[in-house]
Parts: structure tokens; C-alpha cells; sequence
């Protein structure tokens, strides 16, 4: 009987100290409350950017995730902007704050907005997650409020810096849409002032017309572009561009949207252009296919508009924004059960745990659909790829990666071709008039067909140039029959105006070249030369004579000087 107690006793403290294990474990574990968020959306399209879809992608993802009653669910409130003012937004936050969320994300493409959000978060310390570009300045008293998902413009500098040094350019020309432009690639224009190559900067008007800024990097023989406007207005310069045949082979751009997949450039992009961009997507993502597939079930229903042109980035990065902060607040949840509170734009009240939050914010680590998120201690995104695109018909394809510690591998691309290169493999149509002996039809030309209609000298260095350069042609004669001469309204005649037409790819005749032709086309170097001549006859010599002193004149004029004295000598004789 005596073993009974001891028995007890070992059953008693058997039973606590699984009840201090199970203590210490759901310690360990606390029960995660509802996280809710707020997301802030400024699509103005019509079809729509997908951030409505992608958000709620993020939640069931999020949610199916997680099993049991006990876990934490996600909930998502989105507002919407109507446009990019300070006081709407003031507005929409103070009715964000009384809902008591962990976070807000957003807005996409309006800089005050975000700037309005990062302030109000910042004094009421909830963290701000940032899906649009930097704002220009940058807030210094804003950095401890924030994290962006977009890259900084620093790295947009740094990544358009590698590229062009890749193309050995010894000049570039900038256009800019906005006045902040020189702020967002600060880095980039500081590059240039220390170096020995130029970077000429060219600012949009009031009327957003191209054109003329277009013809004076043209005039200037500039072959590198860099655009700095969002995706519409990029559309906008490039195809200003094809009009005046600026996107041929000698011409490459750099687009800094990071919207460039979306641009649909079929009717600019010929097979020679060079026209470059960035982009974040990770395509090797699981949840990818998924997501696209997502998105573009979305377009084709509420939109009518086609072919469906991709996600846009601003929803992808709503979506890892949303994972990345679930993942902060469950690491949160691990050292300390958070609450959240009700607040007001009217109390100073801020929330107790919005400090900690940003601090774990700041230490995430997360692969998503944009790739790599981490942040440095600034909040901005860190050890992250961007993408480089190259634009062809129907599409675009992968040409290299540029990577956050500023290293630019690039692939085998169509920029490191020569001129020569680019024209292999091709059938050019080359306009032509004729004149004899330049180009003249066969007398049997009636039968023929094709190229074998005309002869002469520069059809005769026309098929040198293909076998040289392995290339085909077909000769087309000027519709009009003139050489070229400029309009009224800017536009040109003849073979000149085939040319900027895109009409034809190349013009051989015994052409004139004239500064109004040079600032319009490109000519080679002449291969006859005419112009006014004077001919003279250039005298003999002779061994001087002992009467060479009377070549200044002739014989009559001597004769008539000689009559000339006798009749002055007898006059002053008569006079006397």
C-alpha cells in the first residue's frame, strides 16, 4: 500500500509537466488574430490593371493555406482613389484607420497620394507597403514608415547605366515626360558628369508632342534613347518615332516602365529595331500560371478590348504585397500576441505594435511573383533581378538580366550586330527613277520580269552590294517619279518620302545630297562628284630673248604708243 501514494505522486507531476509542455508549446504558437489590411487602388483604365483580382488571389491563397479554426484569416479592404489628390486620400485614410488593420498597401501610379499615405501612416505608426515608384525627393522622415516592392531609382539608374555601357555608347539622349525625371535617374546623370560621354536632355511640352525633340536627336546623329514616361506615352514617342524612321538598326531605346511586356509594338517593331525594357516577373513561380491564367479569364470577361496584354506589375506586386505582410505578422506572432485597435485621424493614439511590425517587415524574406523580396534597412527592395526585354513581332523576348549588386549579364542580342549583319538573310525593297545611265528598263524588258527589267550603273552596285552582304532586293521605281522635296504640312515627295513612309528600305539612284535631304535620311558616301568648273590654258615657258622686254605688249600697241609721241612732240614744237 505504501507504493500507492508514490504511485500518484508520479502520476500528479507526470500530468503537470505535460500540461508545461503543452503550456510552453501553444506560448510558442499564440492564437494569430484576423489580419486585416487595407489596399488603395488608382486604376483609371478601362479594362483594368487586375489588382481587385489579385488581391483577392493573395487572400484565398493565403487562406487555403492556413487549416483549423484557430488560424488567422485575411481580409482585405480595398479603396479606391479617384484621382491623385492629397485631400481625397487624407480623406479615405481617415476612414481606413478606424478599422484597425496591420498595414496598408498602395497606391500604384499617384505620387501624392502614397506620399499622403506614408506621412498619415507614419504618425500612427502602421507600416506603409509601397507598390509604386519613389517618390522625387525622397522623404528622409518618411523611411521608417515604409517598405517599397518597387525598385529604387537609384537601381533604375545603375541598371540603365551597365546597359549602356554594354553598347559601348559614346552618347545618349534622354526624353523626359516629367520634371522629376532628373531627380528619379539622378545617379544616371551623375554617371555622365564625370565621365567623358554625353547625355543630352530633352523635356516633353505642355501639348506632350515628340516630334520636334524627336528631329533634333536625329539632326544630332544620337543612336541611344532613354524614355523616362509611364507606358502610354512611351507608346506614343515610339510610334512618333517609326514616322520619322528612327526605330531602324542604328537606333536603340530604353523604355524605364516597368510596364514594357505590356506595350503592344507590332506596328512599330520592325525586324532591325532595337527597343529594350525591364521587367519583375519570376515565370517560374508555382502560383504563375495560375495567376495568368486568373487574370486573363478576368479580361476577357469584363473587357472587350483584345488580344489580352498581360498582367500588369502593379498586380503582382499587390499580391506578394499582401504575402509579405501576413509573413511579418506571423513572425510578430511568434514572440508576442499583437492586437489591433481602432484609430483616428482626430487622436494621437498610434498603434503599440506598428514599430515591431516594420521591424520584422524589414526582415522578410519571400519568393514571389516579382521575384526575391527582401528590403535593406531603408525600406527599399533588395538582392532582386530585373529582367531585360527585347521587343519583336508578336512579343518580346529575354536579352538579360541586370542584378540588384549591379551586375548586367546579357545575352546574345540583335545590338551586338553590325549594320551589316542586320541586313543578312533579307529581301529589301529599294525605290529607284529612271535615268541614263544610272537605271534604264532593258530593251526586252516587256518579257522580263523582277529585277532582270533594269540595268545600269547603280543597279549594277546594287547587286554587288547584296553578294557582298548576302542580302536580296526588289526594285521598285517612285510612284511619283520625283528624286524628293518637302511639303507644306512636313511631309516629302519622291523617293525621299518612300523612304520615311518606310515604303522602302533603301533608295539608289544618282541622287543629290542636299542639307534638307541630310536632316530627313541617311546617304552614303557619293560615288560621282559634279559641279561648275573653270577651264584656263596654262602657258609655256620660253628662254627669254634680248627683245623680251616688249611681251607686256603687242606689237600694235608699241606702234600706236611710238605715233602716239611724234604727234605730242610736234604739237608742244607748234605750241612753242
Amino acid at each position: 500500500m505504501p507504493a500507492l501514494p508514490a504511485l500518484l505522486l508520479s502520476i500528479h507531476f507526470l500530468v503537470v509537466l505535460l500540461l508545461t509542455i503543452a503550456h510552453q508549446s501553444l506560448s510558442q504558437t499564440p492564437l494569430v488574430p484576423t489580419v486585416r489590411m487595407a489596399a488603395l487602388l488608382d486604376d483609371p483604365s478601362q479594362c483594368g490593371r487586375g489588382e481587385r483580382l489579385a488581391l483577392a488571389l493573395a487572400r484565398e491563397n493565403i487562406n487555403s493555406m492556413m487549416q483549423g479554426p484557430s488560424r488567422a484569416r485575411v481580409e482585405v479592404d480595398i479603396y479606391q482613389l479617384h484621382g491623385d489628390s492629397q485631400y481625397d486620400t487624407t480623406e479615405i485614410m481617415c476612414q481606413v484607420l478606424p478599422k484597425g488593420v496591420v498595414s496598408v498597401i498602395g497606391p500604384a501610379s499617384s505620387p501624392a497620394s502614397g506620399s499622403t499615405v506614408s506621412h498619415i501612416c507614419g504618425e500612427k505608426e502602421i507600416p506603409h507597403v509601397k507598390i509604386g515608384p519613389e517618390e522625387s525627393p525622397r522623404l528622409p522622415y518618411l523611411h521608417f514608415a515604409s517598405v517599397s516592392l518597387y525598385p529604387s531609382n537609384e537601381d533604375l539608374s545603375l541598371a540603365i547605366a551597365a546597359m549602356l555601357q554594354s553598347f559601348s555608347s559614346p552618347s545618349a539622349s534622354l526624353v523626359c515626360a516629367r520634371a522629376e525625371c532628373l531627380l528619379q535617374l539622378e545617379e544616371l546623370v551623375r554617371r555622365f558628369l564625370i565621365s567623358k560621354e554625353t547625355l543630352s536632355i530633352r523635356m516633353l511640352d505642355e501639348d506632350l508632342d515628340p516630334t520636334p525633340l524627336l528631329k533634333e536627336i536625329r539632326d544630332h546623329k544620337v543612336a541611344t534613347i532613354i524614355i523616362n514616361a509611364n507606358a502610354s506615352l512611351s507608346y506614343l514617342i515610339l510610334k512618333r518615332a517609326s514616322e520619322l524612321g528612327m526605330t531602324s538598326a542604328f537606333y536603340k531605346y530604353i523604355l524605364t516602365t516597368m510596364d514594357f511586356a505590356l506595350l503592344n509594338l507590332d506596328d512599330i517593331v520592325a525586324d532591325q529595331s532595337n527597343i529594350m525594357g525591364f521587367s519583375m516577373f519570376n515565370s517560374s513561380h508555382p502560383f504563375y500560371m495560375e495567376f495568368m491564367r486568373s487574370l486573363k479569364l478576368s479580361w476577357r470577361e469584363g473587357c472587350d478590348q483584345s488580344p489580352y496584354p498581360g498582367p500588369a506589375l502593379s498586380s503582382a506586386l499587390l499580391f506578394d504585397a499582401v504575402h509579405v505582410v501576413v509573413g511579418a505578422v506571423r513572425e510578430l506572432n511568434r514572440s508576442q500576441e499583437i492586437g489591433v485597435r481602432p484609430l483616428s485621424c482626430s487622436s494621437p493614439q498610434i498603434w503599440q505594435h506598428g514599430t515591431s511590425l516594420m521591424n520584422y517587415l524589414r526582415m522578410v524574406e519571400y519568393d514571389g511573383l516579382t521575384g526575391r523580396v527582401e528590403f535593406n534597412s531603408r525600406g527599399q527592395r533588395t538582392n532582386y533581378t530585373l529582367h531585360i526585354l527585347e521587343k519583336h513581332h508578336g512579343g518580346h523576348r529575354e536579352v538579360g538580366v541586370w542584378y540588384s549588386n549591379n551586375t548586367l549579364a546579357m545575352n546574345s542580342t540583335s545590338i551586338d550586330k553590325s549594320a551589316s549583319d542586320t541586313v543578312a538573310n533579307k529581301t529589301l525593297i529599294v525605290t529607284t527613277i529612271l535615268e541614263n545611265p544610272y537605271v534604264m528598263r532593258r530593251v526586252s524588258h516587256q518579257e522580263l520580269q523582277g529585277n532582270e527589267r533594269f540595268e545600269g550603273f547603280c543597279v549594277d552596285m546594287l547587286r554587288e552590294m547584296a553578294d557582298i552582304l548576302k542580302f536580296s532586293f526588289t526594285i521598285k521605281l517612285v510612284d511619283d517619279g520625283r528624286y524628293g522635296a518637302p511639303g507644306l504640312n512636313g511631309t516629302w515627295t519622291g523617293m525621299v518620302g518612300e523612304l520615311i513612309s518606310r515604303k522602302a528600305d533603301l533608295a539608289v539612284a544618282g541622287f543629290t545630297i542636299t542639307s534638307e535631304r541630310e536632316k530627313v535620311i541617311d546617304f552614303s558616301k557619293p560615288f560621282m562628284t559634279l559641279g561648275i568648273s573653270i577651264i584656263y590654258r596654262v602657258h609655256t615657258g620660253r628662254t627669254p630673248g634680248y627683245f623680251s622686254f616688249l611681251d607686256p605688249f603687242s606689237p600694235a600697241v608699241w606702234l600706236f604708243m611710238l605715233l602716239a609721241y611724234l604727234a605730242v612732240s610736234c604739237v608742244l614744237f607748234l605750241a612753242a
